[in-house]
């Protein structure tokens, strides 16, 4: 491997007439953009698993409690980044609870949600498209939703791929009661 490269560099630099140099110049141009193009794309498949890791880890958390108050949201949210990446990033973060509209029962509504802003991107009560298969409920269950939505932008190569924005969701159902209440207070929950 070495060999064969250093034997290739000697003999560019060695050859006295032009063909050498116009091969390079064909040859180069693809080989470089070759070469960044493995990287990025080996960093972003890295950045998009991290997410999709992130974004179960969330699900799986969130769903093996009976209660989750706004400071626990927030420290998942906390784990969550850091699974992505080191340090603070940016992303949009929601952990939504699904139940079924007592009134209609194929209609998948929001039973509480919150993000890493520690607001409620969903309100209570409004109808959930985002959920495929509303038989994934029944009357007495809930279905945890994590949502991360990423925005990568490539270290090498900005201006040639701005940004490359990834979208993944994880669902979970309750697993230690029927429901995952959301808590503001102690004995303050969702119902």
């Amino acid at each position: 491997g070495v060999a064969l490269v250093r034997g290739l560099v000697q003999s560019f630099a060695a050859a006295r007439s032009g063909l050498a140099a116009m091969e390079f110049a064909f040859i180069g141009p693809v080989m470089i953009f070759l070469f960044f193009a493995i990287v990025e794309g080996s960093n972003a498949l890295s950045v998009s698993r991290k997410v999709s890791l992130a974004v179960n880890t969330l699900a799986d958390l969130a769903s093996q409690e009976t209660e989750l108050t706004a400071a626990q949201t927030s420290d998942l949210f906390d784990g969550v980044e850091q699974i992505i990446g080191q340090g603070s990033i940016s992303a949009q973060i929601n952990l939504v609870s699904l139940v079924l509209d007592p009134d209609d029962d194929d209609e998948v509504v929001v039973h509480w949600s919150r993000d890493n802003g520690g607001s409620q991107p969903y309100a209570p009560g409004s109808t959930y498209s985002g959920l495929a298969d509303a038989s994934l409920l029944d009357a007495s269950s809930s279905l945890v939703v994590a949502e991360i939505q990423f925005t990568y932008t490539p270290p090498l190569t900005k201006s040639l791929i701005s940004t490359i924005n990834l979208n993944k969701m994880a669902t979970r159902w309750a697993l230690r009661s029927a429901r995952v209440q959301f808590c503001t207070s102690p004995g303050v929950c969702t119902s």
